[in-house]
């Protein structure tokens, strides 16, 4: 009896041991990819004039949005933040692409972008918590992911973007041939050729890696529409490119052999408005003693300082002393002033889901939000407000209720059900989907999971 027992025992424990093997084994072969295409407007989707057969063909296989509507402001690195945090630059702390620093009382304001993940955001991500459940992570040229120690692979969206490249994958780089030595001026391309380089870097990491998590930036789109507009041959040229790139990917997946056990996911971070005024706050600052320049029209110094983000611009009060009365003089100078529609304040950010300056120091004091056709910039030198545009040029960063900002979404594979289009959804929503796809939680996320596109 003590023998059969011991057998009955240790049969037990191999079947207890294999269930816990099994459901490890299909808790890690299930694979999120999000492919982000920097700048897809949310009505190029389904536009006829534009060639995008793949992205369209993972639409109807799946499921897709009318809208997906983006944080504010609307641009790359916060909205790049709130796909993978599920929350919005209020509590993620993402306000452009880096962060503005305020020097000191009188001193100019500038953008710093030399910074590592750590330094910019710190806010729980869809890879921290994939990493922390024993799951492989990659991300290609995503934002604010340079050294993160939660990725095994990344070659991030950051300065020098190869030196901060994980030394593995840097080194592979080499070997697949798409950079000639691991250096950043061996990366010195066009936009086409690094929109080709990152795509051929990710179906390397799909190949050998299949990383649970993985994550790839585009750029090419945002680049063509800020220098082109939407709409217009090369922007749509460029968008055929990008659905190019995509079906590249999807090859890999299947050739990999896991595309039943892939999602696929295809968003951007902002749309684009075609815009022909540019309007120079500072000017106005300067014309009214709240700013200083030298003689080349550089600022070198100022109590208030506007700076821009495309269709916004964050308004900074530098000197404590005299903050109340120099902004209270710059909202009145901008309230009813050519080109700008809108003048916010620091009680109405939580609304916008932007952070309130007195918990984020990188945070503007005012925000403006320009009119349809109109941008900001940064010059405080000349005598007029608002400067017509040689050209037609592509904007982003206004306020997320701008429709021209929408943005897309679109998903397919392994867990989404088929044929369900969506109305309007939030940006918030694709990191806590995503998690609840690879079995994880984000409890700290304020989007909702998307349980009607779920299998």
């Amino acid at each position: 009896m003590k023998i059969l027992y011991n057998i009955t025992a240790f049969a037990c424990l191999i079947i207890v041991i294999g269930v816990i093997a099994a459901c490890t084994e299909t808790e890690n072969d299930h694979y999120v990819v999000i492919i982000s295409i920097d700048g897809f407007p949310a009505d190029a989707l389904w536009d006829e004039r534009i060639p995008v057969p793949t992205i369209r063909a993972l639409a109807e296989e799946g499921v897709w949005a009318k809208a997906m509507i983006p944080s504010t402001p609307t641009v790359t690195w916060p909205n790049h933040t709130t796909l993978t945090t599920g929350v919005h630059p209020a509590k993620h702390g993402m306000v452009t692409n880096g962060l503005f620093i305020r020097s000191g009382p009188g001193e100019p304001i500038y953008r710093e972008p030399d910074l590592d993940r750590k330094e910019l955001s710190t806010f729980p991500t869809l890879y921290d918590v994939a990493y922390e459940a024993g799951m492989r992570t990659a991300e290609v040229n995503w934002p604010v992911t340079r050294n993160a120690n939660t990725l095994h692979d990344s070659f991030p969206d950051a300065v020098a973007e190869i030196t901060n490249t994980t030394p593995r994958l840097r080194s592979e780089l080499v070997e697949l041939g798409l950079i000639e030595e691991e250096t950043d001026e061996a990366f010195q391309l066009g936009p086409v050729a690094r929109d080709y380089v990152w795509t051929k870097a990710t179906t390397h990491l799909i190949r050998s890696r299949q990383p649970n998590v993985m994550l790839l930036h585009l750029l090419n789109v945002d680049g063509t529409h800020h220098g082109h507009g939407a709409k217009t041959n090369p922007g749509n040229t460029a968008l055929a490119y990008a659905d190019a790139n995509v079906r590249t990917v999807v090859e890999a997946i299947e050739k990999a052999g896991i595309r039943e056990q892939t999602t696929i996911m295809v968003v951007s971070d902002h749309g684009f408005m075609n815009v022909t005024q540019r309007i120079e706050p500072n000017v106005l600052l300067r014309l009214n003693g709240l700013l200083e320049v030298d003689e080349e029209g550089n600022i070198t110094s100022a109590r208030v300082q506007a700076v821009s983000n495309g269709g916004t611009a964050m308004v900074f009060a530098t000197d404590p002393s005299t903050k109340n009365e120099d902004l209270e003089l710059a909202r009145s100078l901008f309230e009813g002033a050519a080109g700008i529609v809108r003048v916010i304040g620091p009680d109405e950010f939580e609304v916008y889901g932007m952070p309130h300056p007195s918990e984020n120091e990188h945070m503007g004091d005012l925000v403006l939000g320009a009119d349809e056709g109109h941008s900001f910039g940064n010059s405080a030198a000349g005598d007029e407000l608002v400067v017509s545009l040689d050209a037609t040029i592509g904007v982003h960063g206004y306020i997320s209720d701008v429709p021209q900002m929408e943005t897309i979404f679109i998903a397919s594979g392994r867990g989404i059900r088929a044929g369900v289009e969506l109305d309007i959804i939030d940006n918030r929503s694709v990191a806590p989907t995503a998690a609840e796809l690879l079995g994880l939680s984000m409890d700290q996320a304020d989007g909702n999971i998307l349980n009607e596109i779920l299998e």
